[in-house]
């Protein structure tokens, strides 16, 4: 993954290497140029002897300055370019990701791995692998360099030394993964608690969760302030030894070299010039330890990322047959499922015949949605056969499949964009159109009576609607499709009772001759399908019109009566 976002930027990754070499060979070259500078001044007796020396000492510095300023386009291109095309190929991912590998990941779990891992991810390119090639090496190759024309015994010392921190950095990270780690897993948590929080006030809030919920976050958040100081302290360690073993090496220049320049072995302008490159390559060094260790504890945090992005993912989204239509014949064939050890479904066979409205009914749990989820192919079946239009589902393309299918789950899913935004999604539809299909689901009234009207903003899941108004705009949506199959999820539960009866004749009457497939808590709503599908415990107990199974199905009766005594006393 990596490797595919330094291919997208190469030419800006050779590009930056090169300005960073350039702007080092420059800064060094100033050095040599000043050193000359001193030692032609203490000997010389009018300032024009020195003025080639200046004036090349100045185009030097202002070429520096010019070129770090040209650098900070490319530097802020790549690193942005980053992280967000990490984010990018994570949301992909979700697009292909097998919905069993989907579900076993908390919302506010996943974000954090996905928010981590982009910034750990462009950490290792940018921060370390770019900074090094662009910055640090660079410095330390032409400092090194040209130390060694003054005195090579000093290059050497100051490589060796180097070498011995290395070694040292490297004796103690295997301490700081875990560490690293504890973090990370705390972050996640963290995220995980707050995004419940964020997401769920009115049931917090009735049932007082709040406060156990803060205390949780409390604690957590203690414990990563805890650990991330101490590794932060650790992290700062190294750069202290170094600081130190190059003060000591700076003292014993010093002193040699006011030895030397007493005993006019050696000049004071040489004595500054390896006092300001060893100045300068003491900061590289010691940044390239920290950036290293970095390195090392954000493959901790990109590591879960690419375990993330190496999860599994549907096949059958973009392989097999492509579906050009569908007549809408859907037909189990003892299909079995499990979710993990626990049996879904066992041996369920039936049929749907083209253009029939069928309900499926039973208690919940019973694995009502869990056929729907089979029929939509977001659920791979474990045994038996899925036909669709005769050929199994799981030979077809599930991306040509969706351009034939209506499915709305029983969320709800209302998107953060206006009104018009979730009713036509890319689409370019006329607004008489968008209010032809508001008023069959009952919004056309409200929608009106809103200042922004169709560009109305519903905030984050719709949180501005209503529960109603919520299933009503996502049925508007199914109206607009107006496709071959349709799937409804229990889709009515928000709806009070008349305007419930309303929707359903209206999606009965616009969808006659498609297939129609509806689970249903309330039986009244579906008196008037052509089949009725009872589900019982993982297995079809029963199956036909409403009248007949009433008169012949006792765990329908004895549900037709259940829910009418509970909206009875309700």
């Amino acid at each position: 993954m990596l490797k595919k976002c330094l291919l997208h930027l190469k030419w800006w990754v050779v590009l930056y290497i090169i300005m960073g070499f350039a702007i080092q060979f420059l800064s060094s070259s100033g050095i040599v140029i000043f050193q000359q500078i001193l030692d032609t001044a203490v000997a010389a007796n009018r300032i024009g002897e020195m003025s080639s020396l200046i004036a090349g000492y100045g185009i030097l510095l202002g070429g520096t300055v010019i070129l770090n300023y040209l650098d900070e386009y490319p530097s802020t291109h790549i690193s942005n370019s980053l992280t967000e095309r990490l984010k990018i190929m994570a949301l992909s991912k979700i697009s292909r990701m097998d919905y069993q590998a989907y579900q076993d990941l908390g919302t506010g779990q996943m974000i954090k791995v996905i928010e981590n891992g982009a910034s750990a991810g462009s950490s290792i390119i940018f921060s370390f692998l770019l900074r090094t090639m662009h910055e640090l090496l660079p410095t330390i190759l032409f400092s090194l360099l040209f130390i060694s024309f003054y005195d090579p015994r000093i290059m050497l010392v100051i490589a060796g030394g180097y070498v011995i921190i290395f070694l040292i950095t490297n004796l103690l990270l295997k301490y700081l993964y875990k560490i690293k780690s504890t973090i990370l897993k705390e972050q996640e948590n963290m995220s995980r608690y707050s995004i419940r929080g964020f997401m769920e006030l009115v049931v917090f809030r009735t049932n007082k969760r709040y406060e156990k919920e803060i205390d949780k976050l409390s604690q957590t958040a203690r414990k990563i302030i805890t650990t991330s100081s101490r590794l932060k302290m650790i992290h700062e360690a190294f750069f202290a030894i170094f600081e130190w073993f190059i003060t000591v090496i700076k003292i014993i220049v010093i002193f040699y070299g006011i030895q030397g320049i007493l005993a006019g072995d050696t000049s004071l302008g040489i004595v500054v010039a390896l006092l300001l490159f060893i100045d300068k390559i003491y900061t590289p060094i010691a940044i390239f330890n920290v950036l290293f260790v970095d390195y090392r504890l954000n493959r901790v945090a990109y590591q879960r990322l690419e375990d993330f992005i190496n999860a599994p993912e549907d096949k059958n989204l973009e392989t097999g047959k492509e579906v050009a239509d569908i007549q809408g014949k859907i037909e189990f064939r003892n299909v079995s499922f499990d979710y993990g050890k626990v049996k879904a479904l066992a041996n369920v066979s039936f049929s749907i015949e083209p253009g029939m409205s069928v309900a499926l009914v039973g208690l919940s749990g019973s694995g009502k949605s869990t056929i729907i989820k089979l029929i939509a192919g977001l659920l791979k079946k474990n045994e038996g056969q899925i036909l669709v239009d005769g050929t199994d589902i799981d030979d077809l393309s599930l991306n040509s499949y969706y351009d034939h299918i209506s499915y709305l789950s029983q969320e709800t899913p209302i998107f953060d964009t206006s009104i018009r935004g979730n009713i036509v999604f890319d689409h370019t539809i006329s607004d008489e159109e968008v209010y032809a299909v508001l008023e069959k689901v009952h919004l056309k009234e409200t929608v009106l009576k809103l200042p922004d009207q169709l560009d109305t903003l519903v905030g984050e899941r719709g949180v501005k609607l209503s529960g109603g108004e919520r299933q009503r705009l996502a049925f508007a949506r199914i109206l607009i499709q107006r496709r071959n199959v349709l799937i409804l999820d229990e889709p009515v539960s928000a709806l009070d009772n008349l305007t419930e009866k309303s929707l359903m004749e209206t999606i009965l009457n616009e969808f006659r001759n498609k297939t129609i497939i509806i689970i249903a808590h309330r039986l009244d709503s579906i008196k008037e399908v052509d089949k009725i599908i009872v589900v019982e415990k993982g297995s079809v107990i029963g199956e036909g019109k409403f009248d007949n199974l009433m008169e012949h199905c006792e765990s329908f009766k004895e549900l037709w009566h259940r829910k009418s005594y509970g909206e009875a006393a309700s």
